[in-house]
């Protein structure tokens, strides 16, 4: 029985919920094999050598020392995949267009040293 204070309750029909479609997958970076040891050394030597050379510029003047910087992780990148995947957190999103010379610059290295 309805009384007057109180609404009328109607029925509601149920609405048949579709499962949610599936996530886009993420876009797969190319894999290269891992460079040959000998030629990781010489590049982590020559990447620390950057990265010495770099913090001394920040000190003084006559040396860049962002361009080492940033030089010594294009390099490091090449020996190691965990700086490498600092560097693309780091920069891919803020700067794309440097993160795009900074993939080239990886991909011909690689090729260069694959042959």
């Amino acid at each position: 029985m309805e009384t007057a204070t109180e609404p009328a309750v109607e029925e509601r029909e149920e609405v048949a919920v579709e499962p949610a479609a599936p996530a886009p997958e993420k876009p797969r970076r190319r894999r290269f094999r891992a460079l040959p040891w000998k030629t990781r050394l010489v590049m982590a030597a020559v990447g620390v050598l950057l990265l010495i050379l770099g913090i001394a510029g920040l000190f003084l003047p006559f040396l860049q020392g962002i361009l080492f910087l940033v030089l010594a992780a294009a390099v490091l990148s090449l020996t190691s995949e965990r700086v490498y995947g600092w560097l693309r957190g780091l920069v891919s999103e803020r700067w794309p267009r440097g993160w795009q010379r900074v993939e080239r610059f990886r991909t011909r290295v690689l090729w260069k040293f694959r042959r």
